[in-house]
């Protein structure tokens, strides 16, 4: 029996056996039996209880007293209630009552299913089979802020020239208005390949890429649904200038998607809900990441939003809420990208087979590299690596078990650069200067 159902069980016996007690006194009454035995002073057998401990419905509370009981207001002819019996009755003259067994506790619910590219739990079954998307996105100056980015399940940005570029992967959920649509680089096909077989939304690419792109599809590492096979899906806005003013709908891209294509599966463990971090885990209030090419990234350790809000170039970085056909949405505040993790992924970079100054990320490597991951306001060291592009990444800690993100958005970073641990002020600086 359960501490809560102790709790619950001795108030009951001691009404069963004021109960009886009653009883007695009534039956002695009708007997005519009036005489008080004893000095007296006290009518006998009126034996005060002791204080009871009690609870709550669930045991809730236990160690708070009860206040003491009333003696029952009759004379009492002497005979003292039998103490309950072992098997939970009370016995006496007139009846014998059984206390009802306590309630079974309530059993623990297993985890239900979860979204394979977040690990939050699963709202809408019916999108399990379904692939995942993927979109490229500018970040250069004049193709932010983007839309739709901050409902992407994950994040990666890596280098593409002197710049960098997103690809927004989108399963659990989708954007409405999703932009500005960039084109496509050498890197992408061995980075999609983690996602089951995804759909892959760009704007074009050299004939090189494109080639790259189509012997992906063959190989069932995407499938490719870029601007100018599906036009209708696409289109452009007025306050942006070609070629950052191509938009697309996630909600457009899946309708165009032939069935049977694979759905993703997790590429990363979760930890469960007040799970503790690794003992490992340092205490940080923020990045700085600086790609090779110029781009400098910050993300900072915001307690309030539960992530890690971003700067990119030292401006903060938010998705401009837009309506369905594309235009501003001045009703809605834009709001600061931060996801629940980032995940550095240091990795090395060589020349496009297709154009000798386009960087090409290597993300399929079996000695890989350094993998940091921020997360819950702290950082876990460790190493990732992928022997082949039918593998995801692995990423492990220093210890050799594998990294386990907080449920939601992760940010992956692939630098190629330096990495900065950020100092306490700066951090505090860009918080409060935002």
């Amino acid at each position: 029996m359960t501490g809560g159902g102790r709790g619950r069980r001795g108030p009951r016996l001691w009404l069963e056996a004021a109960v009886v007690l009653a009883a007695l006194v009534l039956a002695a009454a009708a007997c005519g039996s009036s005489d008080s035995s004893g000095d007296g002073n006290q009518p006998a057998g009126t034996a005060a209880s002791a204080p009871t401990a009690t609870g709550g419905p669930d045991g809730a509370g236990a160690g708070t007293v009860a206040p003491e009981p009333a003696p029952p207001d009759a004379s009492s002819n002497g005979d003292v209630p039998e103490a309950p019996s072992g098997d939970g009755t009370s016995s006496g003259p007139e009846s014998q009552q059984t206390t009802p067994p306590d309630p079974d506790p309530a059993p623990v619910q297993p985890p239900g299913p979860t979204e394979p590219l977040t690990g939050e739990p699963l709202e809408d079954p019916s999108i399990m089979g379904r692939p995942a998307l993927a979109v490229k996105i500018g970040t250069s100056t004049v193709g932010r802020p983007q839309t739709g980015i901050n409902q992407a399940d994950i994040l990666i940005e890596f280098r593409v020239e002197t710049i960098t570029r997103l690809m927004a992967v989108f399963h659990s959920q989708g954007a409405d208005s999703l932009g500005p649509v960039r084109s496509a680089r050498s890197s992408d096909a061995d980075i999609l390949a983690n996602f089951g077989q995804p759909l892959f939304s760009h704007s074009g690419a050299n004939p090189g890429v494109l080639r790259e792109i189509s012997q992906g599809q063959a190989a069932d590492k995407l499938y490719e649904l870029r601007w100018d096979n599906i036009p209708s899906d696409y289109w452009r806005v007025g306050d942006r200038v070609p070629p950052w003013n191509l938009y697309t709908s996630t909600s457009n891209i899946w309708r165009s998607a032939p069935s049977g294509l694979a759905a993703p599966e997790p590429i990363f463990e979760y930890r469960a809900e007040a799970e503790p971090l690794p003992a490992g885990a340092e205490p940080v209030p923020g990045v700085e990441i600086r790609y090779l090419g110029g781009t400098v990234a910050h993300f900072v350790w915001d307690g309030e939003a539960a992530g890690w809000a971003r700067w990119q170039d030292g401006t903060p970085h938010v998705d401009l809420p837009r309506h369905l056909d594309g235009t501003l949405n001045p009703a809605v505040d834009p709001v600061q990208v931060a996801p629940a993790n980032v995940l550095v992924l240091q990795t090395r970079y060589t020349s496009s087979a297709h154009c000798n100054y386009c960087p090409e990320a290597i993300t399929v490597d079996p000695e890989g590299g350094a993998a940091l991951l921020f997360t819950d306001g702290h950082l876990v060291r460790g190493r990732w690596s992928r022997p082949s592009a039918a593998q995801p990444w692995q990423v492990t800690d220093n210890d050799g078990n594998p990294m386990r993100l907080a449920p939601g958005q992760t940010f992956i970073v692939l630098p190629g650069g330096d990495v900065l641990i950020m100092v306490e002020d700066f951090a505090e600086h860009l918080l409060d200067s935002r």
